[in-house]
């Protein structure tokens, strides 16, 4: 039942990915149903959710629990409400940003498209990124989308593996995925993306870390040990 849950909850993933991708890539002026990159991508990306998500349904229960929340919490989490509103409108805007890559590759052409070098570094950067989410995930079963109070579950610090170099490795890891992504596809104008991306998500490490300091033992302490919130001993 759990490998049935893991496999349900993976292939959902991939399945709104690739049409978030490969759709407009055939239905936009220029394009074609066969584009070699976005299918790479959906397929290797693809592999990795499926393999992670049944990994995690089967081996470790509550972190593929925790994973499945909604952006949006129930209401007795006590979800901030900017929490709540800023992560459905980041979800809408992550949406469109996916169909935006096919659009310009393929019609607009905003930039000059990158070389097959830059694109090469793009997919590795895209799989570092997923690499670096799913290992975060796999080490902290509190790692919710969504900012709630876990007292009840017993919440922890988590300061060991990843943990121990950054504090926020799934935002990093978002960073690293997002903008390989714009360059393998070979949008460069999807880049500016990330600037969406750098607020959102500086606006949720503030609120998350003033949450944290105030109510989770010993992360004032892991904080201190631990500079980096995204890029160990720099930022």
């Amino acid at each position: 039942m759990s490998l049935l849950r893991g496999l349900t909850a993976g292939l959902a993933q991939v399945a709104l990915l690739a049409a978030l991708l490969l759709v407009p890539a055939g239905m936009v002026p220029g394009g074609t149903w066969v584009w070699p990159h976005g299918l790479w991508f959906v397929g290797v990306y693809g592999a990795i959710t499926l393999a992670s998500t049944t990994g995690l349904a089967v081996l470790r229960p509550l972190n593929f629990k925790v994973r499945q929340e909604s952006v949006v919490a129930a209401r007795q989490k006590n979800q901030p409400l900017i929490d709540a509103v800023g992560s459905a409108v980041l979800v809408v805007f992550a949406a469109g940003w996916l169909a935006f890559i096919p659009l310009d590759v393929f019609d607009l052409h905003l930039l000059a498209a990158p070389g097959p070098l830059a694109m090469a570094a793009g997919g590795v950067s895209a799989l570092i990124g997923a690499a670096l989410i799913n290992l975060a995930v796999w080490q902290n079963r509190f790692a919710t989308p969504n900012l709630q109070d876990q007292s009840a579950q017993g919440q922890k610090v988590i300061d060991s593996g990843v943990y121990a170099l950054i504090r926020h490795p799934i935002y990093s890891g978002n960073f690293w995925l997002f903008g390989g992504l714009s360059v393998w596809l070979g949008s460069y104008a999807a880049l500016g993306g990330l600037v969406v991306l750098l607020i959102a998500t500086v606006a949720r490490i503030a609120m998350e870390e003033t949450y944290l300091r105030a109510n989770l033992p010993g992360y004032v302490d892991y904080a201190r040990r631990v500079r980096g919130r995204l890029i160990p001993y720099l930022l």
